[in-house]
């Protein structure tokens, strides 16, 4: 049996606000979570980043260096995926979701869920009826 989980499991070990992040950066990440980094790996364009949060180019990179230095973004070749532990540490209400449904225990069908559906005398009317398309 596995000993269960608990929210210290899922979160950060240091605030973010221990990390002096810069502005560019903050806004880099938020840009990544924004646009879908936090659920799947997102190729995305160093230039559409800058373009978007009002940044250089440069900058950017640089963010990007430093995000990814401290383990706030995953890099895998051109796609970035921000660290999930990062999303649970700014949402604590939708990390005690989680962490309730993984505690929470299955569903089990019971001997109704078993039974064929029923249908109702007018959906079988209907099924019987045969109408033409055009």
């Amino acid at each position: 049996m596995t000993a269960p989980i608990n929210a210290a499991d899922l979160t950060m070990a240091h605030p973010i606000y221990t990390l002096s992040l810069s502005a560019a950066q903050r806004s880099t990440l938020e840009w990544l979570t924004c646009n879908g980094a936090l659920y799947a790996p997102l190729a995305a364009d160093p230039e559409q980043i800058a373009k978007d949060c009002g940044n250089s180019v440069s900058t950017i990179y640089e963010a990007l260096n430093r995000l990814a230095a401290l383990r706030l973004i995953e890099r895998k070749g051109p796609e970035l995926r921000v660290n999930p532990r990062f999303f649970f540490a700014q949402n604590p209400e939708v990390l005690q979701l989680v962490l309730d449904a993984l505690q929470a225990p299955d569903v089990e069908p019971d001997e109704r869920a078993q039974q064929p559906r029923r249908t109702s005398p007018a959906d079988a009317r209907r099924r019987r009826q045969v109408r033409s398309v055009s």
